[in-house]
């Protein structure tokens, strides 16, 4: 892991030994990339690169499918160093890093940082979580595109490729929500369930006052008091006590929201809770004390998610796979899903598929991340979409 060619010594590259040397090869060449080339170059997607290339992996996709997507990748990727000429200007240090962050320029600043800040702990996840409590406020930036790129990053396990992602986080850093959500203050209260918040939602029927793109109707939402009161509610709380089950419920919806409307945005979403909900299995192998920042987190990803439903018309019903589907969807196995994905050269599809199939082994055996997997591929192959009612 090589941010600039004087420092060999100390950003030796650890490779992922679960992972096919051309996997470990590639992940240590994108490193001297810039992440976000939308705002750099206006060049497009070249953060989609390393975490389809993990996807592939996590879908069991063989050197020879990997090699295929990468003659296929058709987006232009500017060297941080060597054609954006960004440098490592030694401003920014483990005290006054949050200052800076929102600033594109001080990339290299940032990756060393929190290289140097993984590299110096005993706690990874401690420090890990420490970065991400500040972080928390810009969690929907770029369609959780950091998010989703710290996820991947920790998979591989290299400390390098997770300093990156923290660098790429705090150079779109902005505070989306403006204020601390309300606190809880009936602690004898059983929360409602996710699906429950929003029948509550449909019937009280808020109206959006702007109006633009999904992705930027969205960012906006998360800072309304309306949505916050309705998202993180009385009735309806994450609390590090009920994260899990909290989890499997934000899931339905995140899923089911989807199926109802097939979108970017919608398909973000349940990629991005995939993201989340990896990291925070991960963090909680440290223990209960990684709770409670988790459960903020949790509760952002939320508010975003019901801004999402908002935007799009808060239904009354989301869809369920019809009856006569039922026994399709039980049929088809994942390995072929997974199989059939690894051809197809979109970014989007490959990593949905890939989410949906991490969810369903890890999170919770529901049929509609299988239905939802399912459906990508028949948008690209003549495999047969599931029927939903």
């Amino acid at each position: 892991m090589l941010f600039t060619k004087s420092n060999t010594a100390t950003r030796l590259f650890n490779a992922a030994p679960d992972m096919s040397a051309l996997v470990n090869d590639e992940m240590q060449k994108d490193s001297a990339f810039h992440p976000n080339l939308g705002g750099v170059t206006k060049g497009g997607m070249a953060n989609h690169y390393p975490m389809t290339i993990m996807s592939l992996q996590g879908l069991g996709a063989s050197d020879e499918d990997i090699r295929n997507f990468r003659s296929t990748w058709p987006r232009y990727r500017s060297k941080i160093s060597d054609d954006l000429r960004l440098m490592d200007k030694g401003v920014i240090t483990q005290e006054n890093w949050p200052d800076y962050l929102g600033q594109a320029n001080m990339l290299a600043d940032f990756q060393r940082v929190f290289f140097e800040g993984l590299n110096a702990t005993d706690d990874q996840n401690a420090y890990l979580l420490s970065v991400l409590e500040r972080l928390q406020y810009a969690l929907p930036m770029g369609l959780f595109h950091p998010l989703i790129r710290l996820s991947f990053a920790m998979m591989h396990g290299d400390k390098g490729l997770i300093a990156d992602a923290l660098a790429y986080w705090a150079i779109r850093y902005e505070d989306l929500y403006k204020r601390m959500l309300p606190p809880r203050t009936n602690l004898t209260t059983v929360s409602a369930s996710a699906a429950e918040n929003w029948a509550l939602l449909h019937a009280a029927k808020p109206q959006i006052s702007f109006w633009g793109g999904s992705l930027s109707v969205c960012e906006r939402l998360c800072s309304e008091p309306v949505l916050h009161d309705i998202a993180v509610a009385e009735n309806f709380f994450i609390t590090e006590e009920n994260l899990e089950l909290k989890i499997q419920e934000i899931g339905d919806r995140a899923i089911s929201l989807y199926l109802f409307e097939p979108a970017l945005t919608t398909l973000h979403g349940v990629t991005a809770y995939q993201a989340l909900a990896d990291i925070t299995q991960q963090m909680l192998q440290s223990g209960n004390s990684v709770r409670p920042v988790l459960a903020e987190l949790w509760q952002r990803y939320w508010v975003w998610l019901t801004g999402l439903y908002l935007e799009k018309g808060f239904p009354e019903t989301l869809p369920t796979i019809a009856s006569e589907a039922q026994a399709y969807v039980d049929a088809t196995e994942w390995q072929d899903i997974a199989s059939g994905i690894t051809s197809v050269p979109e970014v989007h599809a490959i990593k949905m598929v890939f989410s949906c199939k991490w969810l369903y082994e890890n999170i919770e055996a529901n049929p509609l991340y299988k239905a939802a997997a399912i459906n990508v591929l028949a948008e690209h192959t003549r495999v047969n979409p599931v029927a939903l009612r």
